[in-house]
């Protein structure tokens, strides 16, 4: 399988690693030269714990670099089964990379964006395929957490929930699959009740 990761911040590279400790291939992007210098190395540091103290083989500080791939633009998408936006939670940001995407991958290729509040239905609005649009919501450190919150929007289809409770369940995760794009999905709206 083949996941390009847009965006390569603190979650992006998480995410990255923990695709890539279960023998997929990545495709990452960042607009930031430097962000995605960073972002290899901390691949490395996470691959590293994760043999150290995850029980991973130690075959794998070899093994993931082979299947690392850094996009210098969009159009290395095309090649994708599965592309995840994880840039800063801002709608304008995330909407510019989502038309970059569509420009490129195949129409039923699932996008996800990795939000932890913005609307899905909001973000879906405007896109050309709609049904294959989902939200993927990680949390930090994406390579050991086991937690998963995926959300589907109104025109989400069935294909593209299924392809990502399947992606979430071969990336070690234990996936909740939200039938409705609730204000603050499962976890904030927890959080806020405790809080």
């Amino acid at each position: 399988k083949s996941i390009g990761i847009v965006g390569l911040g603190l979650l992006g590279r998480g995410i990255a690693a923990c695709f890539l400790s279960r023998g997929m291939r990545v495709i990452g992007f960042d607009t930031n030269r430097e962000t995605r210098g960073l972002a290899r190395h901390e691949i490395e540091r996470a691959i590293d714990e994760l043999v150290t103290r995850g029980g991973e083989p130690p075959s794998l500080r070899g093994a993931w670099q082979a299947r690392y791939h850094e996009a210098p633009m969009y159009d290395r998408f095309a090649v994708c089964d599965f592309v995840l936006e994880s840039v800063i939670e801002d709608e304008a940001a995330k909407r510019s990379v989502f038309a970059q995407l569509e420009a490129v991958v195949g129409p039923v290729v699932p996008i996800a964006t990795n939000t932890s509040a913005l609307p899905i239905n909001l973000l879906a609005s405007g896109l050309k395929h709609p049904e294959r649009f989902i939200g993927m919501h990680w949390c930090p450190p994406c390579h050991i957490t086991r937690f998963m919150e995926i959300i589907r929007g109104e025109k989400t289809n069935d294909a593209t929930a299924n392809a990502t409770l399947e992606l979430a369940k071969e990336a070690g995760k234990d996936p909740a699959l939200l039938n409705k794009d609730i204000e603050g999905f499962i976890v904030n709206r927890m959080h806020y009740a405790i809080y």
